[in-house]
């Protein structure tokens, strides 16, 4: 398996959840039109996930107020039950824990261990294995991630055993509901650490630009 840039996945992951973190108790970030929040109960993951388009767009909401238009794609996400991180703000939440009915929420819980279709959903340590991974601006595929954080999902059943909902999430947009542009280095945990997943429209998010 390959590792872009020679980042260790624990290093990556402990980024992304000390990122998550700055969110939740930082001042600055609720000023700006976020509300980070822990919420219980079922969810999905998408950190893992691949995705495909629906050739319709998707709504989100927009950071400081109103919503944006993005392409939208669908994604198969395994279920876990919470707590996990939301933006009651964000994707298409409405300041609310409670999905809309018969629905759920893609949110986000940091873990290494997440079943997914290219390990055929199997729960093995070994082909669930989801280690971060960055795919490099110089990829020039920033426009290509899905952001499915804090979308709504409807429920899938079961695909060999495991829990799935098929979450509807924009491609290219990042947490602030602005477009992302394609020179930008993204982290996603999709593909167990084979860059070519950065070019299978990956659910991910973006990172920060060097200053």
């Amino acid at each position: 398996m390959q590792q872009s840039n020679g980042v260790k996945p624990a290093r990556v992951l402990a980024a992304i959840v000390g990122c998550f973190t700055l969110c939740l108790v930082g001042p600055a970030v609720a000023q700006q039109g976020h509300d980070f929040k822990i919420c219980e109960g079922e969810f999905a993951l998408c950190a893992a996930s691949t995705c495909q388009p629906t050739g319709g767009s998707i709504g989100v909401n927009v950071t400081g107020g109103g919503t944006a238009t993005f392409p939208e794609y669908n994604c198969t996400c395994p279920i876990f039950d919470g707590p996990a991180i939301a933006d009651l703000n964000g994707g298409n939440m409405h300041r609310s824990c409670t999905p809309p009915h018969d629905q759920i929420w893609s949110l986000y819980q940091p873990r290494l261990q997440i079943p997914q279709a290219i390990t055929n959903w199997s729960r093995l340590p070994h082909k669930s294995f989801a280690p971060p991974l960055v795919c490099g601006a110089d990829l020039n595929q920033g426009n290509q991630v899905v952001n499915c954080f804090s979308f709504a999902c409807d429920l899938g059943g079961e695909i060999r055993g495991v829990p799935v909902a098929t979450c509807h999430c924009p491609l290219g947009e990042s947490l602030d509901g602005t477009a992302i542009k394609s020179n930008t280095a993204f982290a996603t945990q999709a593909g167990q650490g084979n860059t070519q997943v950065c070019f299978d429209h990956p659910v991910g998010g973006a990172l920060p630009t060097p200053p």
